[in-house]
């Protein structure tokens, strides 16, 4: 659908603002997501979501704009069915720790034989596509002041081989019709299938360099415990970064990784994981 959209629109594109709010479409992504849970005409739900941690200054406005009764219509089939979903609570927090809960709790939100290393000090590095987010997590608590966003991500990339298509073959394309090329390796000039691995390739390297000087800028590396590459950036880029430092992994399912953290997050801060819920809930999970 989503490759049909594109191909069928006049104007498409990709927003890379910090939070998508040109005309409505954050709001509308957020209501469709939530209403693949609703099971009833009326779901009420409690929410955990991210921001980069250069970003966290916006979580309040987000709250507003997603908290509260929103009426939608949900199409299955040819069926319309009318939809009322509440927000009720909503907790925002800064975008990799939900990879590090991926690691430390199970999805009902309970504590799970974790790596050792996630009771020292563990840097996450989460690569998107438009950011770079490095947060320090030590003995269990996120450390702001080692934590930061870096502009950059696989846009860069991107660019970069958009770049090369219309050097080489005066081929112009944006970034929303790259991926299936990116992904591939090839894309077609002229009736004809052309490999493009070396030009991803050379981006992806250039890009996972930035990425190095940024982290090695940041951090005094060899005083962590753990390093763990997350999101699609850190899929993309592993084989470039994960060799550099002996203690860097990347971490299961990445692309998923803070989404499946949130969850188990969501449990255990609104009571099902066992813990009671706080308008001001500290970052990490404790035994109950």
């Amino acid at each position: 659908m989503g490759t049909l959209a594109v191909r069928q629109s006049r104007i498409a594109y990709r927003s890379l603002s910090v939070m998508r709010d040109e005309g409505n479409d954050l709001l509308v992504l957020f209501l469709t997501a939530l209403s693949l849970f609703c099971h009833e005409p009326n779901t009420t739900f409690s929410v955990v979501t991210g921001l980069p941690p250069g970003r966290m200054h916006l979580a309040d406005e987000f709250i507003r704009s997603v908290r509260g009764d929103h009426r939608v219509v949900r199409f299955r089939a040819a069926d319309a069915e009318e939809l009322l979903l509440r927000v009720d609570r909503v907790t925002v927090v800064p975008q990799p720790l939900g990879t590090y809960w991926s690691q430390v709790l199970d999805t009902r939100g309970q504590l799970v034989e974790q790596p050792a290393t996630a009771e020292g000090r563990v840097g996450i590095i989460d690569i998107g596509f438009r950011t770079t987010d490095l947060v320090t997590v030590e003995g269990g608590e996120y450390v702001p002041e080692q934590s930061r966003t870096v502009p950059t991500g696989l846009s860069a990339a991107y660019g970069a081989v958009a770049a090369g298509l219309l050097r080489e073959y005066g081929i112009e394309r944006e970034n929303h019709a790259l991926d299936e090329a990116i992904i591939s390796g090839e894309i077609g000039v002229s009736g004809r299938r052309v490999d493009i691995t070396g030009l991803r390739e050379q981006a992806f390297e250039q890009l996972a360099t930035k990425v190095l000087v940024e982290i090695r800028s940041t951090w005094q590396v060899a005083d962590y415990d753990a390093l763990w590459f997350t999101g699609g950036g850190g899929h993309a880029l592993q084989r470039y970064l994960v060799p550099q430092f002996p203690q860097a992994s990347l971490i299961a399912d990445p692309l998923t990784a803070n989404s499946r953290g949130y969850l188990a997050w969501a449990h255990y801060i609104y009571g099902t994981g066992g813990a009671p819920w706080t308008e001001r809930t500290p970052v990490n999970p404790q035994p109950r």
